[in-house]
């Protein structure tokens, strides 16, 4: 048997402080107070950028710590609302969890690679970040940001720190944001194959223009000469970025209850009968006459089809149909809905003035359209 994951505590916590609550609102108003109140104005903020932005443009300072927080996370890069935001690594180490999903596979990244020389000597000096060039995938550029020695801002310290990072955005539109879900690599050259940490998709906009894994691999198991991670002194990192678009295309289902008749529907009468029941009966049918028109993809009608005893003033032969319209099968009807024979026995009830008279009574409509 597999062993039993452990389920995440019930309780919220705040990522500059650890202060766990019993609920994200309650969360919220303790980071508004604690960590993201302006110390000139007193005016509490949603988010630590937000204070930034405030405290620079209002009171022309600038501020890069969060007040309140624990070492390794003061940092105001990092957007953080309540619970959205905190990296996978952090949440992981609160609740006991394994941050990202690491496997093995024998295949490269496929849209970027870099090749790291003399990692010795690198780990060594005072570069703290190195970053990529950019290579462009789903039509953004991107760069891959490696911390030799770890971010320490996002608790890094004794890691290769992995980042992925969306370039070039001065030219974006105005308010431009997109979701993606990208994937980190590290090539082991013992066996050829390479380790894949997966995360989860993650939003970009103006204010958050990266995420990645602080604790992407340890120093000490990039040593390792058994891992393989490094061979000749040298490494080699990877990335795969795959950008969710919203194509703009959707469905809309929606019910409708109990009607005389609908737009775009209409009674098809044959006096003299259709097909199989031609001079026998009278034949009626339901035609959906604009389906381009309301673009629709189907539509559902559960409907009775009747004429009138203009005796009596009252519908009569009631027939039931349920169907399925769509644009290979746009009529639905009844080529015996009453006999010629019944019609000439009967003329003083259904003629009246030589006039017939017809209705379709439409008791649910469910139809689906483009949105």
């Amino acid at each position: 048997m597999g062993k039993e994951k452990k389920k995440r505590a019930a309780k919220v916590f705040c990522y500059y402080c650890e202060t766990e609550f019993e609920d994200e609102k309650i969360l919220v108003q303790h980071q508004e107070k604690k960590h993201f109140k302006c110390h000139v104005c007193n005016q509490k903020l949603s988010t630590a950028s937000g204070m930034a932005i405030h405290v620079l443009q209002v009171h022309k300072e600038a501020i890069s710590e969060v007040p309140n927080a624990i070492p390794g996370r003061e940092s105001t890069e990092i957007e953080i609302f309540g619970m959205q935001g905190i990296p996978d690594d952090i949440l992981a180490a609160h609740y006991g969890e394994q941050a990202i999903s690491r496997t093995l596979r024998y295949f490269p990244p496929a849209d970027y690679f870099f090749k790291v020389e003399s990692v010795s000597v690198l780990l060594n000096t005072r570069i703290e970040k190195y970053e990529s060039g950019s290579f462009e995938v789903g039509g953004y550029k991107w760069r891959l940001c490696l911390y030799p020695n770890g971010i320490n801002k996002s608790e890094g310290k004794g890691h290769v720190s992995l980042y992925l990072e969306i370039s070039d955005t001065e030219n974006l539109p105005l308010g431009w944001e997109l979701c993606g879900q990208d994937r980190r690599y590290t090539n082991d050259m013992h066996s050829s194959t390479y380790l894949d940490a997966d995360s989860k998709a993650s939003h970009f906009n103006v204010i958050k223009t990266r995420c990645g894994i602080a604790q992407f691999l340890s120093l000490d198991e990039l040593k390792d000469p058994c891992n393989g991670y490094l061979m000749d002194d040298c490494c080699i990192f990877g990335a795969e970025v795959f950008v969710i678009k919203y194509s703009g295309k959707g469905e809309c289902l929606s019910v409708i209850k109990i009607l005389l008749m609908s737009n775009g529907m209409r009674l098809i009468l044959h006096p003299r009968g259709k097909q199989k029941a031609k001079n026998k009966s009278l034949s009626l049918f339901l035609e959906l006459a604009s389906f381009e028109t309301l673009h629709q993809r189907k539509l559902y009608a559960e409907f009775e089809l009747l004429i009138k005893d203009q005796k009596s003033s009252a519908y009569i032969k009631p027939s039931h149909a349920h169907i399925w319209f769509s644009d290979s099968n746009d009529v639905w009807g009844f080529p015996n809905f009453i006999s010629l024979s019944d019609l000439h026995d009967k003329p003083d009830d259904f003629l009246l003035n030589d006039t017939l008279i017809v209705q379709a009574k439409i008791t649910l409509m469910i139809y689906s359209r483009n949105i």
